[in-house]
């Protein structure tokens, strides 16, 4: 049995199409009911039955990607566009439900920090403190260029943005309000303590604020953090600001090394091993017996476009293999492309020896270390092999829309909660209490956010 269950989350996106690019033309999909409440509502009230601990939502604000140098693929087959703004659907979701969690990306880029603080505030409120923000720096030269900014900023500096972002929303969500500034006393006429609301005056290299959160504090205050990163400059931010972290890692051994290099770093920053808990992103498909389950990868497979899928790498790695016939070897196209050169060696050195990948295998592999195929008994046992190397959850992704998650209802929880690897009922309390098993909706006094508590007062 697990020491700790795991936190299970379906990652998803407000579009058509998300990973596995193509599912969208199966039959049995949904996907293009992306902008109908009706497919979200009932998705949201059939994960809570399955006590799922929160929804992820990925988002985008740049549609990058092409194949053979043209982009048209992008809008044929629907490589992430149209998407629309996700956090239009977490109040109907949340209000049809009274646990589940609503995690939400949104860059440093997408809106002024200010303007964020008091979106993200009144979210958590309508939720019951249920909100969680997932902090991105944006690496698309198209989302910069959609918003008038320069396109050419160094990873370094993507990061610094992000830290002076932080360091704003800190200040407005845990600091310009006191605690006990909200009296609520209709008797004497006094809804608020002047005495405990403070201008925040931050001057930094990109932002002014002089005021204070035009929201008060909601029941978390700083909604639950989430960051992915896995460069040196992204596991550093992840260290001091991550509650919960994405591993960019595949293999148990992987896994682990990611693991205690991040957990090593946060300590240094002066915050506990158990602050953070790390989330495997995986994509299961199901059946009876093994068999079964991989006869029913296979069909899906036949919905999936290679060409999409080519032009959905070059998007996230700026790399157009179209450009490039099918059977040439990997090794060949070391030298001509250093940008993706550990990604092309990391098929090479896993491909059975004497045998040299080609583009075409690289492309059909990419999505082989986050598929887990097999009965729910199968796929339970890979589970325990990804605890042991030090995950905390599961991302849980679709390649259909909602069946693949339909699937992981009625097959796999009841199997996970039989074996202790996920919960059978809700513990009470915001998504913060609910993820840390804790009494309190603060964030941690190990977290950065918690010293700008009180600090103006």
């Amino acid at each position: 049995m697990p020491t700790r269950r795991m936190i299970f989350t379906l990652l998803v996106m407000d579009a058509v199409g998300h990973n596995f690019q193509g599912a969208w033309r199966n039959p049995q999909a949904r996907n293009r009911e992306f902008k109908k409440f009706d497919l979200w509502v009932d998705l949201a009230k059939k994960a809570e039955a399955a006590k799922v601990d929160a929804f992820f939502f990925t988002d985008i604000i740049g549609v990058g990607g092409q194949y053979k140098g043209s982009r048209d693929i992008v809008f044929e087959m629907a490589v992430n566009v149209p998407i629309a703004d996700c956090t239009m659907l977490v109040p109907a979701m949340a209000q049809q439900t009274s646990d589940i969690g609503f995690l939400y990306t949104s860059s440093v880029i997408s809106h002024h920090p200010f303007v964020f603080a008091r979106a993200a505030s009144t979210l958590d409120h309508l939720s019951n403190g249920r909100i969680g923000w997932n902090i991105v720096t944006s690496a698309n030269e198209r989302a910069f260029k959609n918003l008038g900014l320069p396109a050419d900023l160094s990873h370094e500096d993507r990061y610094n943005w992000a830290k002076e972002y932080v360091d704003v929303v800190y200040k407005l969500w845990e600091g310009s309000w006191d605690e006990g500034a909200v009296v609520d006393d209709a008797a004497r006429g006094v809804y608020a303590d002047p005495n405990k609301i403070h201008d925040i005056n931050h001057v930094g290299p990109r932002y002014q604020v002089e005021g204070f959160n035009l929201m008060e504090p909601s029941p978390q205050r700083t909604p639950l953090l989430a960051q992915a990163g896995g460069s040196p400059a992204g596991l550093d931010f992840a260290s001091r600001h991550a509650e919960l972290m994405f591993l960019s890692a595949f293999t148990p051994e992987a896994i682990t090394a990611q693991v205690e290099t991040v957990r090593g770093m946060a300590r240094e920053h002066g915050r506990l091993d158990d602050d953070i808990r790390f989330l495997q992103g995986l994509m299961f498909v199901t059946g009876s017996t093994d068999e079964e389950a991989y006869r029913k990868w296979s069909e899906l497979e036949q919905y999936r476009s290679p060409e999409a899928q080519t032009a959905y790498f070059a998007s996230l790695s700026g790399t157009d293999l179209g450009k490039y016939d099918p059977a040439t070897p990997l090794e060949e196209l070391l030298d001509e492309i250093p940008g993706i050169r550990g990604a092309f060696l990391s098929v090479i050195n896993a491909w059975p020896a004497g045998m040299k990948p080609t583009v075409t295998d690289f492309l059909t592999s990419l999505s082989l270390p986050q598929m887990v195929v097999g009965s729910p008994e199968t796929i339970a046992d890979k589970l325990f092999e990804y605890q042991a190397a030090g995950v905390d959850g599961v991302q849980v992704m679709n390649a259909v829309m909602p069946g693949s998650y339909d699937d992981f209802f009625e097959h796999l929880v009841p199997v996970f909660q039989d074996k202790g690897l996920m919960q059978k009922e809700y513990r009470p309390g915001t998504l913060r209490e609910k993820v840390f098993d804790t009494d309190s909706p603060s964030i941690a006094k190990t977290h950065p956010a918690y010293g700008y508590r009180g600090m103006f007062a």
